[in-house]
């Protein structure tokens, strides 16, 4: 028995963003963050981190604003379940969404998170090793790290496919391109998407075991570059068929027009030298988008500051851009929020976003004297003036897994030529 596709591809876009961040909790707060220069990265201050060998991370500083959690959610919510639910809200609002008039069934959750409720299960360690009492077991429901997305679905009352893309530091990004594929194949109208990271000693005493991690600043593509910062917090999007949007009045601004995906096969944390795994994810990008490197004008990179990422990826971004790579404005925030491991992505999706809307790229953070074996034009010391139409995100994670995903500015003209949506109503 043969499966039946339609012809018609169906295109998908971003109609609003959400935000809780190292630098600001609300997508204003953390693009002016991004543009002003602004570091996340502080010493640590929410556990003890007394014989760790590394202290600082870039935490959530700021209080969530009060209209995105209710007092019942900060007292009963973990950590990343708030952070995701807050990010959603925001891009639920900035979406003019109004969930109760959408068929939950066409609605899914595809939140990527490599920790999920980790320090809940931290706390239940502690609990057992000393004194009883004082910890409610009922919390241990919250720790599974595929739960932030389920209870985020409950939470909405969606009932759309319900997923949590776990590949490490490249979950974002395969969340994004996921939602792509499941509007292509109508198996929903609208998804929200993102990662959602907490911090807790676990993690930081793990990458810090892996000698991953800097006591300087982090300073991607820089030739001092000594390792990462862990970060945390959320970033959601809304992807959205174009063809949905434009029932509700809404005109795509931007559309996630491809997406790929590659392994490396040769080492569970350090990533090919050659950078082959995350070009070849580039390319399929690229292809699926039905465009090619010609069109790129600007480069969100994973940009981790470790040594080998970074020159790992100089390569494959090198190697994709062919004789344009020394043009293409390439960028990496992690200097200002950090590595946020599952949400990296995302975050760099919507600083995308941001960039065709505002014509601005940010600057990369702490990057003051470019690695010299580096040829890429690394944006660096201001925000640089720069339209962007096609924009190429890359992430690299643990284990070799790499995910790409195009984004593509959409103009009303370019919009309206092609039938997918009005100029009614702008998103993002």
């Amino acid at each position: 028995m043969g499966m039946f596709f339609s012809s018609r591809k169906r295109r998908a876009g971003i109609t609003g963003c959400g935000v809780v961040s190292p630098v600001g909790n609300s997508l204003p707060a953390f693009w002016q963050a991004l543009l002003d220069g602004r570091r996340g990265c502080a010493p640590i201050r929410r556990f003890d981190t007394t014989g760790m060998s590394v202290t600082w991370a870039a935490e959530i500083a700021d209080p969530i604003p009060e209209h995105r959690l209710s007092a019942a959610e900060r007292e009963r919510l973990g950590r990343v379940d708030q952070y995701a639910l807050a990010a959603t809200r925001e891009a639920i609002a900035a979406a003019a969404l109004d969930l109760a008039a959408i068929d939950p069934t066409r609605v899914g959750v595809l939140l990527g998170t490599t920790l999920g409720g980790m320090e809940i299960g931290e706390r239940y360690l502690a609990q057992t090793a000393g004194p009883r009492g004082g910890f409610d077991a009922r919390a241990l429901l919250h720790h599974p790290y595929y739960d932030v997305a389920n209870r985020l679905a409950r939470t909405l009352g969606v009932r759309g496919p319900v997923l949590s893309p776990s590949i490490a530091c490249a979950s974002g990004t395969e969340a994004i391109g996921i939602a792509l594929d499941f509007v292509r194949l109508d198996r929903g109208d609208l998804f929200i998407v993102g990662g959602a990271e907490a911090l807790s000693p676990f993690v930081v005493n793990g990458f810090n075991c892996l000698r991953a991690t800097t006591a300087d600043v982090v300073r991607p593509f820089d030739a001092r570059r000594s390792g990462l910062l862990l970060g945390e917090g959320s970033a959601v999007v809304i992807v959205e068929a174009l063809e949905h949007a434009r029932q509700r009045g809404v005109t795509v601004a931007v559309e996630v027009a491809g997406t790929g995906m590659a392994g490396d096969a040769t080492h569970m944390t350090a990533p090919a030298r050659d950078g082959s795994g995350a070009a070849r994810a580039m390319r399929m990008a690229l292809r699926d988008a039905g465009t090619d490197s010609a069109a790129v004008d600007f480069v969100s990179a994973h940009g981790t500051g470790t040594v080998f990422n970074d020159a790992m990826e100089c390569a494959a971004i090198a190697a994709v851009l062919g004789d344009r790579a020394g043009s293409v404005p390439v960028n990496s925030i992690k200097g200002a929020i950090g590595h946020t491991l599952a949400a990296a992505g995302s975050f760099e999706a919507i600083m995308c976003v941001m960039a065709m809307r505002s014509g601005l790229v940010p600057a990369t953070l702490n990057c003051e004297q470019l690695d010299p074996a580096c040829s890429l034009d690394v944006v660096m010391g201001a925000p640089r003036p720069h339209p962007v139409r096609c924009a190429l995100s890359t992430s690299s994670a643990f284990a070799g897994n790499n995910a790409a995903v195009v984004l593509r500015n959409l103009t009303p003209a370019s919009i309206g030529n092609r039938n997918d949506a009005t100029d009614e109503r702008h998103a993002v």
